[in-house]
């Protein structure tokens, strides 16, 4: 018997003549998009018949402890491998593309795959009994298959949000919810219709889409009574933090409630429970990456929206310690979306998930239980009396409701004792305003004036999408940027360098400039509450507030969020205190600059601000370390990555090559015009 080819080995011939698209040939574009779309997908039906040949002997009782670990490893890495296939086809296929080709294969839905019904069975059948006779490891490993196919899930259906949008679905469902109510385990013949918008969803429901994909998922919901999941999560507070550990919650419970003062709108806008939603807002590198782990594809959704993508100093004029940084020393991006649009995106796509709810236009006002184990929050209609209150039970209550949380005050009337609070205040006020303007010279994409102890003012100009430029000044205390376009753009004549009041002088004001004065950084310890409290869980603003001016409120948002989901990644649910302390940790970094930049500012006042001879002759170091920032690329890059939070403050005292350069060389000046690149 002669031995096979590689082409008769493989079957090559039946394998690369099964991509029939039903797209005319003479459509060649779009023909091809819908040959990728079946490649893809015959490829994850391959990679598919292989996860349940290993799941079939495992659950037909013929593994030992080897096979079994082996088995399920390779399970996992395949599913793994399924939910690569959905971020590839996200990336390679375009939205317009599928939207023109999709209509082709008429009512044929992924739902029908019968290996996808197989791996849901088979997912749930194996999970149900882990944690009962099966030896601890194993439990592990199918804690870790469950896990796998729950981020399959998760990714399939911001998949079809991206796709579809408000669409409805093919076979005639709602789309998105029916997707999510499918995924979760809803009975086959069911096709439910999306709900009508009400408290228990927001003003608007979160966006329906409908398969894109003939690709279902089998994530299992979790059992009732699991150890290792919360049955339920109540979060107060729908902005960003609020929406983004949602978003990683859902993976770990039943469900998930989101509580909201003020009433979603359709589209972007700012919010009144968002005071910061007019101002100038960054997303650093570290942030990027953070939210392009939480909700992959979100990053490509906002630059498509319009929001701006800089290198920083490549396409910024950054003054500092008195000159320019060159614009030839190594950058690193970051995105300038406003705060209204990237809020919108977030929570399209946090909402998109079937275990999460939420009630706008609620109000909290105190929490059950008793100190040490909170059970849960008190609500009433916003505006409404008490005779409206409710009690809402919780196995974790998240505060996420920023600066303004009354969670201190809460625990006090319960008759426990409220966090101890660090806080550093310089009295810093600053004022944003919006503009329609010609692009800077010199190639320049904005500005950013960073103030510090010998020149206290400071200025952000940076482009956001429709645009628009948002400009906003800054001042020590009591020399606050007036509020009237006309003394705003006078108010940039105090600069140090007269290049922004020059370009302010030919802009012209969108809007009327608005001011904000709660600049103090406040971090509240709820780590050192006790080791046993359980049911309560605070992030975001709540936890660690920042000043604003350094850009940073988002990207420690979305880096907390990654924190809580490492934390939670083993399976377990860990105890509130150990969420905490996760969550606490990844805010340090963005702490410790906050505050070593303001300690050392004219009147800065609070219990944290840094004093004494180590913090003097630490100041006096970094100060060593400013100044050869413009002109020396090493110690550049270094500040940089630590400003952007991709590394930690310590790195500027740990690193020979800046150690070296701060205290043995000389600055290199660097010219006072505006930089070239």
């Amino acid at each position: 018997m002669p031995h096979p080819t590689y082409a008769s080995y493989l079957r090559l011939d039946e394998l690369l003549s099964s991509q029939q698209p039903l797209t005319p040939p003479e459509q060649r574009d779009l023909s091809d998009s819908e040959r990728l779309f079946i490649v893809v997908h015959q490829a994850s039906e391959i990679l598919l018949s292989q996860v349940l040949v290993d799941l079939g002997h495992i659950d037909a009782g013929r593994c030992g402890r080897s096979c079994f670990t082996h088995r399920v490893d390779r399970a996992v890495r395949l599913v793994d491998a399924l939910t690569g296939q959905l971020t590839l086809l996200r990336r390679t296929l375009r939205r317009e593309d599928f939207l023109r080709f999709r209509d082709r294969f008429g009512t044929a839905s992924g739902l029908e795959s019968e290996q996808f019904k197989e791996l849901f069975l088979r997912v749930r059948r194996l999970t149900r009994h882990a944690g009962g006779g099966r030896p601890p490891e194993e439990a592990r490993h199918l804690g870790e298959l469950d896990d796998a196919v729950r981020r399959w899930r998760s990714t399939h259906l911001e998949l079809v949000g991206h796709m579809l949008g408000d669409l409805p679905g093919t076979g005639e469902t709602s789309g998105g919810r029916f997707l999510a109510a499918r995924l979760d385990g809803g009975p086959a013949g069911e096709r439910p219709a999306a709900p009508p918008p009400g408290p228990d969803r927001g003003d608007t429901p979160a966006p329906r889409s409908g398969p894109a994909a003939p690709v279902p998922s089998a994530s299992p919901a979790p059992s009732p009574g699991d150890p290792n999941r919360l049955r339920h999560v109540v979060v107060v507070g729908g902005s960003v933090a609020g929406l983004l550990t949602a978003h990683v919650l859902a993976d770990h419970a039943e469900r998930v409630t989101v509580l909201e003062r003020d009433h979603y709108e359709d589209a972007p806008g700012p919010r009144a429970g968002v005071p910061q939603s007019r101002h100038t807002h960054v997303l650093l590198t570290s942030g990027m990456n953070a939210l392009d782990e939480l909700l992959p594809g979100l990053l490509t959704e906002l630059t498509e929206a319009g929001a701006p993508r800089l290198a920083v100093p490549g396409d910024l004029g950054v003054w500092q310690a008195g000159q320019w940084i060159s614009r030839r020393n190594p950058s690193a991006p970051i995105m300038t979306p406003s705060r209204p649009l990237l809020e919108h995106r977030v929570r399209r796509r946090v909402l998109a998930g079937s275990r999460i709810d939420v009630r706008t236009g609620t109000e909290v006002t105190g929490l059950l239980g008793r100190p040490g184990h909170i059970t849960g929050v008190v609500v009433r209609d916003r505006g409404a009396g008490h005779h409206t209150r409710q009690d809402l039970t919780a196995d974790l209550v998240v505060d996420a409701t920023g600066r303004a949380g009354r969670t201190p005050q809460w625990l006090a009337e319960l008759g426990g004792r409220p966090p101890a609070e660090e806080v550093v205040d310089t009295g810093r006020a600053y004022a944003t305003c919006v503009f329609h303007a010609d692009d800077p010279a010199g190639d320049l994409r904005g500005f950013y004036i960073v103030p510090d102890a010998g020149q206290p003012f400071g200025a952000i100009v940076l482009p956001a999408e429709g645009d628009r430029w948002l400009v906003t000044l800054s001042g020590p205390r009591d020399q606050a940027p007036p509020t009237d376009p006309e003394g705003f753009a006078d108010f940039a004549d105090r600069l140090p360098h007269p290049a922004v009041h020059k370009w302010l002088s030919t802009a012209r004001p969108v809007t009327r400039p608005v001011g904000y004065r709660h600049t103090a950084n406040r971090r509240r310890r709820y780590d050192r509450l006790g080791r046993d409290g359980t049911g309560l869980l605070v992030v975001g603003d709540a936890l660690c507030a920042l000043n604003p001016v350094y850009g940073q409120g988002l990207s420690v948002a979305a880096l907390s969020a990654v924190a809580l989901r490492k934390e939670l990644a083993g399976g377990r649910v860990p105890p509130a205190h150990a969420l905490q302390r996760a969550v606490l940790r990844s805010s340090r970094p963005a702490w410790d600059v906050a505050t070593g930049a303001d300690s050392p500012m004219p009147g800065a006042t609070g219990n944290a601000v840094r004093s004494g001879p180590v913090a003097r002759l630490l100041d006096r170091y970094l100060a060593r370390v400013r100044d050869r920032v413009p002109g020396d690329p090493v110690v550049c890059t270094a500040n940089r990555d630590v400003l952007f939070l991709l590394t930690p403050p310590r790195t500027l005292l740990t690193s020979p090559r800046v150690l070296r350069r701060a205290l043995l060389t000389t600055a290199v000046p660097t010219p006072r015009d505006l930089p070239t690149p």
